[in-house]
């Protein structure tokens, strides 16, 4: 959290584009955020397609249920209001790597200075070790690209200018994208009181601060953990890799990339006999099929939370790509379920996150 910020935080939106809706579309929100009761029930409303726009936030995919830990996603922000036109800065990355630059961050927002006129754009001094992309076209929505470097990992910041277009009132506009972030990353809606720099505990997530004259919000959110659903075990999630949308199939996906190098781990929960399955793997990286003496001879033990577990190591070619591609898979049965846990993609990645694999599969729990 927050360490020497006396008033307050926010969130920020990635790239904002306004359009003939937005006017009409901000009214709508503002008129649907009204219910004072509806926020302190902490009820997010969800967005229509068009009114989402406002804030431009990408799409973020469900957390995962049955976490050992928090997602390791985390985003630091601000909102920087001038008149009718809002200033955003939003970074995201990895929890340690992100939190490695909070000092930083908040430096840079403190730095702040802002000319006279809402149209005039701010200045401020770029952190230590931090970089700066101008865009090109200095009327444009996103203004600047920032890029820290945290922990190892290059983190984006984004700066993005919103002209709010209609004659409406815009006090309320920081709270609703705030709670367009909460729905995105697990938190409940915030209140007014909850943006309101006198009554902030130390160590909000959301807070604001004075800066040159102007109220800016700042925001520290960790993706939270989604409930689990009833029978879905827990796990550690190995540093590194990024929780993903999956497939309607599985109970929880990951990604974990190296440059142009890719590779994915899956969590799914199905049933067929194993050599079955262990075939139909086989045929996805283009193998021939195994016969049961043949498997048996090749098959490696890994136990997970006192059961046996099979485990394989394919190298072939992608079915579908015909590009080389490793599999990495367990199959588990436990309590009448029988659970797969598979990684795939490029070859040299994949042996290297071998042993995360093999780690995050030894960490799983089954409730």
């Amino acid at each position: 959290m927050w360490f020497c910020v006396r008033p307050s935080s926010i969130p920020r939106t990635d790239c904002v584009r306004p359009c003939c809706v937005l006017g009409a579309a901000l009214g709508l929100l503002l008129a649907g955020c009204q219910n004072r009761d509806e926020i302190k029930r902490y009820t997010v409303k969800k967005l229509p397609p068009f009114e989402r726009k406002l804030v431009e936030i990408p799409q973020r995919a469900p957390m995962p249920a049955g976490h050992g830990q928090a997602a390791s996603e985390r985003m630091l922000a601000a909102i920087a209001p001038r008149g009718r036109t809002f200033w955003l800065f939003k970074l995201t990355g990895s929890k340690d790597a992100a939190a490695s630059q909070m000092e930083k961050f908040l430096g840079l927002i403190q730095s702040l200075k802002f000319s006279d006129g809402e149209d005039a754009s701010p200045e401020w001094t770029l952190p230590e070790g931090w970089t700066e992309r101008k865009e090109a076209d200095p009327s444009a929505e996103r203004f600047a690209t920032l890029i820290a470097n945290g922990d190892g990992e290059e983190l984006p910041v984004s700066v993005v200018r919103f002209r709010f277009p209609s004659e409406g009132p815009t006090d309320r506009v920081p709270l609703i994208i705030v709670n367009v972030w909460c729905e995105q990353f697990g938190w409940p809606a915030k209140t007014e009181s909850d943006l309101s720099a006198d009554e902030q505990p130390k160590g909000a997530e959301v807070r604001q601060l004075e800066v040159a004259g102007t109220q800016v919000t700042l925001v520290d959110f960790l993706a939270q953990e989604a409930p689990a659903a009833p029978g879905t075990p827990k796990w550690t999630v190995p540093k590194g890799w990024k929780a993903t949308a999956g497939t309607r199939f599985s109970t929880a996906a990951f990604a974990v990339t190296d440059g142009t190098k890719t590779v994915n781990a899956t969590v799914s929960k199905a049933g067929g006999d194993l050599l079955e399955n262990l075939n139909r793997w086989r045929d996805q990286v283009k193998l021939k099929p195994w016969s049961q003496e043949e498997a048996s001879k090749s098959v490696k033990s890994l136990t997970v939370d006192g059961s046996e577990g099979t485990f394989v190591d394919f190298v072939g070619n992608d079915k579908n790509t015909d590009k080389p591609m490793c599999l990495l898979g367990v199959i588990v049965n436990h309590g009448g379920s029988t659970w797969f846990f598979k990684l795939t993609g490029d070859i040299e990645l994949a042996q290297r996150e071998k042993a995360n694999f093999e780690a995050f599969v030894q960490s799983v729990k089954f409730q």
